[in-house]
């Protein structure tokens, strides 16, 4: 009786410890596997499932992923989940010039998209004075939904 119940111990808490390794990514490639797969997802225009690989990601290790991840989110039509990624990269100014234009640029796609077209213009402006090619652009399109909102 005594061994069938230390056998019985020792199968179950082998089998948490696997449980819990495997919830740990223990048993999978980790970062490098997830950001595969998201980027070949991206490229195929399947933002849902890009987007769920890549919210696995470490992005202080990968913070190349902030833009196609945000870009995902606003093309599923969740503008308000792309700004939680873009207005801490934003802030951050660790990324090349070209790179914190585009997060410029994206965070007043982002803000026009979730409706607040104040805060969308300001970010439009900044990225148009930084030579950002496709703000002017945008700040046409977004004069023209203030004009129709207006009317």
């Amino acid at each position: 009786m005594k061994k069938t119940t230390s056998i019985i111990i020792g199968v179950i808490a082998a089998l948490s410890i696997i449980a819990i390794a495997k919830n740990n990514y223990v048993f999978s490639f980790g970062d490098s596997e997830r950001l595969d797969k998201g980027w070949k997802a991206y490229e195929r225009k399947e933002y849902g499932f890009a987007i769920t690989q890549f919210v696995t990601v470490d992005l202080k290790e990968h913070p190349e992923i902030i833009m196609p991840l945000a870009n995902s989110y606003l093309e599923v039509g969740e503008p308000y989940n792309a700004l939680r990624y873009l207005e801490p990269a934003y802030k951050n100014k660790n990324y090349s010039t070209d790179d914190h234009t585009k997060i410029i640029n994206l965070l007043g796609i982002a803000y026009i998209e979730d409706k607040d077209y104040k805060k969308g213009r300001l970010f439009m402006e900044e990225s148009r004075k930084l030579g950002n090619p496709y703000s002017e652009r945008n700040l046409n399109i977004l004069d023209s939904l203030e004009r129709s909102q207006s009317n």
